[in-house]
């Protein structure tokens, strides 16, 4: 098989798969999607890319043992359980009814640390105001971008921090199948401009892991990056 970069480099499969199948060429709706393979969602693979995640986010973050966290498309809380240890609390959400369910089950096995609830967080603000919002391959798959960050703010405490996960600009659409209507990848700066715009401080991007998915017979590498920030305290 051909190796290359989504605009380069050649690798192995690893990564959190939020994604389609080449042969997936009429639009899916993302929550059926996430919610036909919740079961077998956490390979082997995912772990350590979440790992991988989890890790750069330690690293660049001021995480807080006081803190609350929310973590937004959370899937089956893999992350959010991850960094737990590190948080006073974390509220996992999703729109996937299937994803939901495993993640009920890995908060039953935590501390109390852990919640789950179904919030669309494009539609609505928090209930409750937190210190911290996760959020991991998710943005590709929101429409209004700009209403989501514009509700992400309002959910954060003063002082409170963002980090968010994402594909960088994958413009010939290597990534996800043919019916995939989300964003091709996110831009970095773009993304950077509109949480300045929001006022958030202290902005800053790196890239925090990498993705390989085989589309047409070639396995493309992707870079995933980890944007951070918070607001005046």
């Amino acid at each position: 098989m051909t190796h290359h970069h989504s605009g380069g480099h050649p690798a192995h499969h690893h990564g959190n798969d939020h994604a389609h199948h080449d042969r997936d060429h009429a639009y899916v709706d993302p929550a059926d999607f996430f919610n036909e393979r919740a079961r077998e969602w956490d390979t082997p693979e995912k772990v350590a890319f979440t790992h991988q995640i989890a890790e750069a986010i330690t690293e660049t973050v001021p995480l807080d043992a006081q803190w609350r966290a929310l973590e937004i498309g959370a899937g089956t809380g893999l992350l959010g359980s991850e960094l737990a240890p590190r948080l006073a609390h974390v509220l996992l959400t999703d729109v996937s009814p299937g994803m939901l369910e495993v993640a009920r089950e890995r908060a039953a096995t935590q501390d109390g640390r852990l919640d789950v609830q179904r919030w669309d967080l494009t539609k609505v603000p928090a209930a409750e105001p937190v210190d911290l919002v996760l959020a991991s391959m998710v943005l590709h798959h929101v429409g209004d971008l700009d209403g989501l960050l514009a509700n992400l703010r309002a959910s954060l405490n003063p002082g409170g921090w963002v980090a968010l996960v994402d594909l960088d600009p994958d413009p010939e659409n290597r990534y996800h199948g043919e019916g995939f209507g989300g964003h091709h990848g996110i831009d970095r700066a773009d993304l950077l401009a509109k949480l300045a715009a929001l006022g958030f401080e202290e902005l800053a991007d790196r890239t925090a892991g990498q993705r390989t998915k085989a589309k047409d017979g070639v396995d493309y590498v992707h870079d995933i990056f980890l944007v951070t920030g918070h607001l005046p305290a």
